[in-house]
């Protein structure tokens, strides 16, 4: 280049500048010419420019023929550090390793993230001086900053990080220029034009998983073209391609094929197709081969080497995704035990001398993952071949049976392709030629729904016979051996028809018997007000498993699963139907159950297999016609990870100590329980047959919005909030978008039509000892989500309601409380279920009657020869209630379901009791003032900010603090509050004024009495 070519870029520049009418577009072929003229290698090449929306950088860069970046062109005017802010160039900034940002005066040089030129060659008021000249010291800066640009090329990447890193970079500029352009593909579809081809992408999908979001369907397209290139650079020998690269992806799978096909083609959005082909060059510059070395020696042990990269690229993609790695793997140790756990059984109690290995054994994982499962079967089959003398005969066995008889089921692209490659990948190094016809039996559907497609886009003809094999697989193949780790998905968007039927009515089985379905026990409707667990994805898929086995006759499967149904009681009509399908039952449980805080028994660590807050456990269900009698046995694994992973490599279902069980009605837990205690602690009183009038408390959906610290607080956010347009008002507080059940226009409506009424501003109980206000019109969907108005009504009269919980999930059962009040749900905090209000009275037309089942006063009536008060009773219970000894003794019951009543025999002791439950409820109803001895003595803001206990002192700040505070007062809990430590820190940044510190000094003294008189009930014996 000669300044000769300087001056006549400056001179063309200047000329549209002078005459005024340009555009960006104006200056594009000045500055190509420009650029090409630095040497006779260098080439630009032009993009499509696009009407809207993201799209490739305005040039690609060449050096003979070599790609080295992309030049990205502003209008000349424009603000480059604005621009470099924008959406657009900070995911180019994000993505490209090597770019140039200009507006034909201002050249930035950003690599890898990092600005390493940034200079003006002229500026806009050169362009107005006719005597200007570029001065030397300027072009030589560009020239250098040019050959820096030109002269790149991209490192070699030789580890599995660097390089998932590098993709994970280009995985998240597909996603977000696919979303795009499928949101402009929709658009197009509306107005009767031809889409792009993604949208035939989208088409699969939706088919598969209804109303998907174009977010989770590009997502899906970014993590399926990344990961499917990787798999086709490790098959390719030389340079990969775009236009080839479906040549090196198995040809037995159509979908995969159609996919690959589809980013070869010219029709292809040019500005997705230049990401594509970045990536090419990103896995052209990789060494694969000592990538892959790499990744086996780290992963030998635990994963094959494709899973271990996928996680890698997962980790850099999308780090909270990494977190749900329970979706798509499973570590290897639990597979090792369910799949040879399931090989010994079908030896032993089937007569398959080579286990999975025998021809007739068909198998299923119908929640199949990146294909883990198989992974590891695969390797049993093949180690038994080879271990058994019969390696002459393993190319047979993997193509009439490994090909034939294992069957997988998967919902998601992208664990779909990542198995086919994987199995396809692990067959291939055991020196299997995959012929035509040949295919891995992993079938993209829904389990659960077995409904097949039909469509007119270009993937219709593959995923019609993906579909219809799949349903032949699903609904008529006799399956022996169910494996699997089955999705867990507490709010199920799998509610077709087909399963909900099988789940809640039930279905035939093979020897003629009737299954009742999750939702009878013992002949009777389950009778739960929210069965929503019985619809968790995981339920689902082990009534599918069971069905299936069922309609064979014979088999077993092997899950691991979230572990809730081992002992919730909504679960007891699942347990139930376990017990009459199959004649056997182990159960490993697992735990690592961080939302029940569990801890080991000696004190120490438990930790999860996965990196998920729930427990898990290993199930393993057996049928089989020779077995005479039906055998439930249970095991326990505690620890840390690695301990599980330890143990778990080295025992299956044979060497493991088992203990026998007998589950029995009504509740057929799968645990071990004390036959004797459970059989005592039934006959008692169910507190929910007592008070027959009950609820849980009121859910605002925000508590911020509608629960306030005083009742002149609560009225003027009334006034205000109910003043406002709808969208100030969610603005203005923070609200958030809508619920289903909580909206800002109903909530308004509501205060409109209730007045709104300062009377209806009434006291809520909101946490223990805890009083706040809130404003109550007992309309649902109203200014209160779920008010419960039905028994909040009773509490608004003179009244006492009893508090207490169904479940418990963490610590000892201590969830009892009173209230002459409205209660807030979480008033006890429970994880696994939350506060019941039982009221003592109920108020009608003719006044007041006790919320007391009369069976109960005719009970008590014979045992005592008289008939008790209906507060006697209350306060009765209450005592009990509050007994040490009660909740140790049953402990285990009172986790699984509403507390249980022993009325004692002797009318004196039951007068005794109920005089010592009538103190406590006067104490926690703070009907009396109590002497202190706890000093607040020190000056200061009065500020709590951060609370800490220390000798008998409660700090509340740096410099002030409460003193005389004994440590067992301190740690007092009632549910999962530990009272003077929640107390204090729900007031976080608030400045106490006197009635709080007194208020505060008084539930300290309450709880000191607490004590004492739970001490005193204890010496009454209750049985």
């Amino acid at each position: 280049m000669t300044e000769t070519e300087f001056e006549k870029y400056f001179k063309e520049v200047k000329k549209h500048y002078d005459r005024g009418d340009y555009t960006e577009g104006t200056f594009r072929t000045p500055f190509e010419n420009f650029m090409m003229s630095l040497s006779p290698g260098i080439k630009l090449v032009q993009e499509p420019r696009r009407v809207r929306g993201l799209g490739a950088p305005d040039f690609k860069a060449f050096n003979h023929n070599r790609k080295v970046g992309f030049i990205e062109t502003k209008d000349l005017d424009k603000n480059l550090d604005v621009i470099f802010e924008t959406e657009q160039i900070k995911k180019y900034v994000e993505s490209i390793n090597n770019l140039i940002l200009t507006n034909y005066t201002r050249f930035i040089l950003i690599r890898n993230g990092e600005k390493i030129f940034d200079f003006n060659l002229f500026s806009m008021s050169d362009l107005k001086n006719p005597r200007f000249r570029l001065s030397d010291e300027k072009i030589e800066q560009f020239k250098e900053m040019a050959n820096e640009f030109f002269l790149y090329k991209m490192p070699t990447i030789s580890s599995a990080e660097e390089l998932a890193s590098e993709l994970s970079r280009k995985a998240k500029l597909l996603k977000d220029f696919a979303k795009q352009q499928l949101e402009e593909d929709l658009e197009t579809v509306r107005n009767n034009e031809y889409p792009s081809s993604i949208y035939d992408f989208y088409v699969v999908l939706n088919d598969l998983i209804k109303d998907i979001e174009t977010e989770d369907c590009a997502d899906a397209y970014a993590q399926t073209i990344t990961y499917g290139l990787f798999l086709a650079a490790k098959n390719c020998k030389s340079k990969l391609e775009r236009r080839s690269a479906a040549s090196y992806i198995p040809r037995n799978i159509g979908i995969i094929k159609r996919i690959f096909l589809n980013i070869s083609g010219d029709t292809f959005p040019s500005n997705i197709s230049w990401i594509i082909d970045d990536i090419v060059d990103i896995l052209n510059s990789a060494d694969i081969e000592k990538i892959l070395a790499g990744i086996n020696k780290r992963g030998k042990k635990d994963k094959d080497p494709i899973i271990f990269f996928y996680e890698d690229f997962l980790n850099f993609y999308e780090p909270e995704r990494r977190k749900h790695m329970g979706v798509y793997y499973t570590p290897r140790p639990v597979v090792s035990f369910i799949v040879n756990s399931v090989n010994g059984i079908l030896k032993t109690d089937f007569g398959k001398l080579l286990g999975f290995a025998e021809d007739d054994v068909h198998v299923l994982d119908p929640a199949i993952g990146t294909g883990t499962f198989f992974w590891i079967a695969f390797l049993n089959v093949l180690g038994e071949m080879k271990e058994r003398g019969l390696g002459g005969l393993i190319d047979e066995k993997i193509e009439k049976h490994l090909l034939k008889h294992f069957y997988g089921f998967e919902l998601l692209i992208t664990p779909y392709v990542v198995a086919h490659l994987k199995l396809g990948d692990l067959l291939g190094r055991w020196g299997y030629e995959f012929k035509d016809k040949d295919r891995i039996q992993v079938y993209l559907t829904n389990t659960l729904e077995p409904a097949e497609i039909q469509g007119l886009m270009a993937f219709s003809r593959e995923l019609t016979e993906e579909s219809r094999v799949a349903n032949q697989i699903k609904l008529k193949k006799p399956i022996l051996a169910v494996i699997g780790n089955p999705p867990y998905s507490g709010m199920s968007a799998n509610n077709g028809e087909w399963i909900t039927r099988i789940l809640k009515e039930g279905y035939k089985r093979a020897d003629g018997t009737k299954d009742d379905g999750y939702y009878k026990v013992d002949g009777k409707p389950l009778g739960e007000k929210n069965p929503k667990w019985l619809q968790d994805d995981y339920v689902k898929f082990i009534r599918y498993a069971q069905w299936k086995i069922d309609k064979n006759g014979e088999g077993v499967v092997g899950y691991i699963t979230n572990h809730s149904y081992l002992d919730n009681p909504t679960f007891r009509g699942m347990r139930e139907s376990l017990l009459r399908s199959f004649d056997r039952i182990y159960i490993l449980n697992l735990h690592g159950n961080s939302l029940k805080k569990e801890k080991c028994p000696d004190g120490s660590k438990d930790e999860n297999v996965f990196d998920i807050r729930q427990g898990v456990a290993i199930a393993i269900f057996i049928k089989n016609p020779k077995f005479k009698d039906k055998k439930v046995y249970y095991a326990d694994l505690w620890g840390t990870r690695d301990d599980k992973y330890n143990w778990l490599d080295r025992h299956t279902i044979d060497n493991t100590k088992w203990q026998e069980i007998e589950p029995a009605s009504p509740f057929y837990f799968f645990i071990p329980v004390d036959r004797g205690i459970e059989k005592e602690y039934m006959k008692f009183w169910k507190v929910t047959d007592i008070f027959p009038v009950n609820s849980v408390g009121i859910v605002t959906a925000r508590d911020k919005l509608t629960i306030r610290w005083s009742r002149e607080e609560m009225w003027e956010i009334v006034k205000d909030f109910s003043s406002l347009e709808p969208e100030e008002a969610r603005r203005k507080y923070n609200l958030g978008k809508d619920a289903r059940d909580w909206k800002v226009e109903l909530a308004q409506k509501d205060l409109k039509e209730s007045g709104p009424d300062m009377k209806k501003v009434v006291p809520i109980l909101y946490r223990p000892f805890d009083v706040r206000y809130t404003y109550y019109t007992g309309k649902s969907r109203g200014f209160q989500c779920m008010p419960r108005p039905e028994v909040m009504k009773h509490i608004l009269e003179e009244n006492l309601g009893l508090i207490t919980v169904r479940q418990v999930a963490e610590g000892i059962f201590n969830h009892t409380y009173v209230s002459e009040m409205i209660i807030e749900s979480r008033i006890t905090l429970s994880n696994k279920g939350i506060g019941f209000l039982f009221p003592l009275y109920l108020y009608g037309i003719t006044g007041k009657e006790p919320n007391i089942n009369p069976e109960v006063f005719a009970d008590l009536e014979r045992k005592y020869g008289v008939r008790p008060e209906p507060e006697a009773i209350f306060y009765y219970i209450y005592a009990v209630l509050h007994s040490p000894t009660y909740r140790k003794k049953y402990e285990q019951f009172l986790r699984y379901d509403f507390p249980r009543i022993p009325f004692v025999d002797d009318y004196g002791e039951f007068k005794e009791l109920s005089e010592l439950g009538k103190e406590l409820v006067e104490l926690h109803l703070m009907k009396r003032s109590l002497p202190s001895a706890v000093k607040f003595d020190i000056p200061g803001s009065n500020t709590v900010e951060k609370v800490k206990y220390e000798g008998g002192r409660v700090w509340i700040n740096k410099e002030q603090y409460f003193e005389g505070v004994p440590e067992d007062v301190w740690t007092f809990h009632i549910g999962g509050y530990q009272v003077l430590d929640k107390w204090l820190k729900s007031r976080k940044g608030r400045e106490l004024d006197g009635g709080e510190v007194m208020h505060f000094i008084q539930v300290v003294e309450v709880i000191k009495k607490t004590l004492e008189i739970m001490a005193r009930i204890d010496r009454f014996p209750l049985s």
